[in-house]
């Protein structure tokens, strides 16, 4: 299987082809998504590896990055037969959460009448043991008019498996989003949360800075798999005015945590280690220089994925360089394959670091893409261009390069270079301006 994506400003879509000897398989569409399938069969396999080359070129020409393919999101405890024995156990010790969670089993595979006469007896059972099962706070707000307009839960035998919180449109009356946070975090039913996206607070340029707190405040979220903090559009809120403050409190919490997105603004990571992360998003119109630091000194041992957005000074992102020098020679990034260093004003100085560093040589793809990227930094991938053309892929779109520096690169480095479509500066007061692709 191989995975590529495309991601601006407005955008983030992927594209993933796996081929074998008959046929090959593509999958497409939005990041998050389940996307759409599509199969073709060929004659021989000389065929369909030439059909399957053709493609991927015509995916990287649009832009496409290649990038390490994500493992799939599991559900703790998904095998029937371990639900089984759990409910046996916890019959035996006395527990109702045995009998719900055979009830929950059996009403699951029941039809017609037996299927509601299940569901009769859950509805039962929740009446007299509710507040053992879904804690006070949760019961309460899950009998709460429009709950379900803030959290979409879905359920899995009995207990939340994924969770989407967030207000739902400007003004609105209903649950807060930080209670029904805190309420999930300390619910039993949430034992085997592993998928958890939160949105806005609110939308009236209220921050994402409860949020780790209400997370906090429960047990630990000890299966959660799958984070995405800051589920918002443009439409919605600009990025630069969804403050997430510390988020460091999560790390020790979240301890099979593989996969985290944070979209916004205001980060502080604090001393960012985490033990099975393996794919980190950060997008922001500015990132603090003090998360800049934690994000070069990290230890994720896991990590095959990484994606930041530095943004722009006016928003509270950093031109200094030293606080992110540390990352090029981090010996605690042992697994990372694919990185992206975007969407930043310092981003010929990035370039010039990342050329001569020792990281280089690790990664298979990586993404420059979104900044102000121009004749410094490309001077210097020129100069060290055998360091580059071990790469799948090397992603500059929507930079500052003329087509005379496009094809000192192309000659240099070859065909993994993708230039998408390059900007230009704005003109005032007699002065070229160059700015990155997000701020506010």
């Amino acid at each position: 299987m191989r995975r590529f994506e495309y991601k601006d400003a407005r955008s983030y879509k992927f594209w993933e082809i796996e081929v074998t000897d008959a046929h090959y398989t593509v999958r497409y569409g939005k990041v998050g998504a389940e996307g759409v399938t599509q199969t073709k069969a060929y004659p021989d396999a000389a065929k369909v590896r030439a059909e399957a080359d053709k493609k991927i070129r015509e995916k990287t020409s649009k832009g496409y990055a290649e990038v390490a393919s994500a493992a799939p999101v599991r559900v703790v405890s998904n095998e029937a037969e371990d639900w089984a024995v759990r409910a046996d156990r916890l019959q035996a010790a006395g527990d109702p959460w045995g009998q719900r969670i055979a009830l929950e089993m059996a009403r699951e595979a029941a039809k017609g009448a037996d299927k509601r006469k299940l569901g009769k007896e859950l509805a039962e059972l929740d009446a007299a043991h509710g507040e053992h099962f879904f804690g006070p706070e949760l019961l309460a707000l899950m009998q709460a008019e429009e709950f379900e307009k803030v959290a979409r839960l879905e359920w899995k035998h009995g207990y939340i498996v994924r969770a989407k919180v967030g207000s739902p449109e400007y003004g609105f009356k209903g649950p807060k989003v930080t209670a029904c946070l805190s309420a999930i975090a300390k619910s039993p039913a949430a034992e085997f949360l592993a998928n958890l996206t939160v949105g806005l607070v609110d939308h009236e340029g209220g921050g994402l800075s409860g949020v780790v707190p209400a997370l906090s405040s429960g047990r630990p979220l000890a299966n959660l798999e799958t984070l995405f903090l800051g589920d918002f559009s443009r439409d919605d809120q600009e990025i630069s005015w969804v403050g997430h403050g510390d988020l460091s409190p999560l790390w020790p919490i979240t301890p099979k945590l593989r996969t985290l997105r944070l979209r916004g603004a205001g980060m502080k990571l604090g001393k960012f280690e985490h033990p099975s992360l393996q794919r980190l998003e950060i997008e922001t119109g500015g990132l603090p220089a003090e998360s800049v630091a934690s994000l070069a000194a990290a230890k994720l041992p896991e990590l095959g994925h990484m994606e930041v957005w530095f943004g722009r000074t006016d928003y509270g992102g950093t031109v200094d360089i030293s606080k992110l020098m540390p990352l090029f020679s981090n010996p605690d990034l042992p697994q990372l394959e694919h990185l992206g260093l975007q969407n930043s004003e310092m981003q010929d100085a990035i370039a010039a670091a990342l050329a001569n560093s020792p990281l280089l040589a690790q990664v298979g793809s990586v993404d420059l893409s979104m900044g102000t990227l121009r004749e410094p930094g490309v001077a210097a991938m020129v100069a060290a261009a055998k360091s580059f053309k071990h790469l799948k892929s090397l992603n500059l779109d929507a930079n500052f390069i003329g087509y005379d520096l496009q094809e000192r690169l192309r000659k240099a480095i070859g065909p993994a270079v993708k230039f998408g479509r390059q900007r230009e500066p704005d003109r005032w007061d007699d002065e070229d301006h160059y700015y990155c692709s997000v701020g506010e």
